[in-house]
């Protein structure tokens, strides 16, 4: 009898997901798999005679096999769709500072409006539209991390120092730092990436500025 053996490698899956796939551009299904070198008899797979090696990536569309690094690949966006997310960020944050006392006030609601039409070269956010914000966050019941998980992976430093400002205004606008709003203050620092010390530094500043 003539018996046919040999090894073979085979791709195991042991995952799945979405992912955006570079080569399709959007985005799509993917499988994670690795490699295993496996003792064959008449082409059958009996058993593996490796450890596991090449762990990667598929499209189940394309087919097109990555590293495991892809999972975390996010397209650019252009410059329109970042001011875009980045204002809509800056306002949800902002209006969130304002409710973490549980108290709406007119210092505050005036103090949004003036840093927002500040940080956005002249755009408006009206005191009718900050009301409307504030209903809808209340409805939504999201944290600041939600509301930054999109635009986050884009903000450099400059950009997170800001919101940071801009929220310290807020949040002191009524003459004091209630523990709520602090709270929340090293929650957005939190969630920014920037250390404990990033944000006395840049908060140190402010005061510095203030007492010239």
């Amino acid at each position: 009898m003539f018996i046919l053996f040999g090894t073979k490698g085979r791709a195991i899956e042991t995952d799945s997901g979405q992912f955006h796939c570079p080569n399709c551009n959007i985005k799509e299904e993917y499988g994670k798999k690795y490699v295993q070198d496996w003792f064959t008899l008449f082409f059958i797979p009996i058993f593996p005679i490796s450890g596991k090696k090449n762990d990667h990536i598929e499209c189940r569309k394309c087919e097109s096999i990555y590293h495991t690094d892809v999972i975390e690949y996010k397209p650019a966006i252009s410059d329109e769709e970042m001011e875009s997310e980045y204002e809509k960020a800056l306002k949800n944050v902002l209006c969130l500072m304002i409710l973490a006392d549980k108290k709406v006030e007119e210092e505050e609601i005036s103090t949004v409006s003036n840093i927002y039409n500040k940080l956005t070269n002249d755009k408006k956010f009206t005191k009718n539209q900050i009301d409307k914000n504030i209903t809808q966050l209340k409805k939504d019941k999201k944290t600041v991390n939600q509301y930054l998980k999109k635009i986050k992976p884009y903000l450099n430093s400059g950009h997170r120092e800001l919101i940071i400002k801009a929220m310290y205004f807020v949040a002191s606008s009524d003459g004091h730092l209630d523990k709520k709003e602090g709270e929340l203050l090293m929650k957005t620092a939190n969630v920014l990436e920037m250390t404990s010390a990033h944000v006395k530094g840049v908060l140190a500043e402010l005061d510095k500025k203030n007492n010239n």
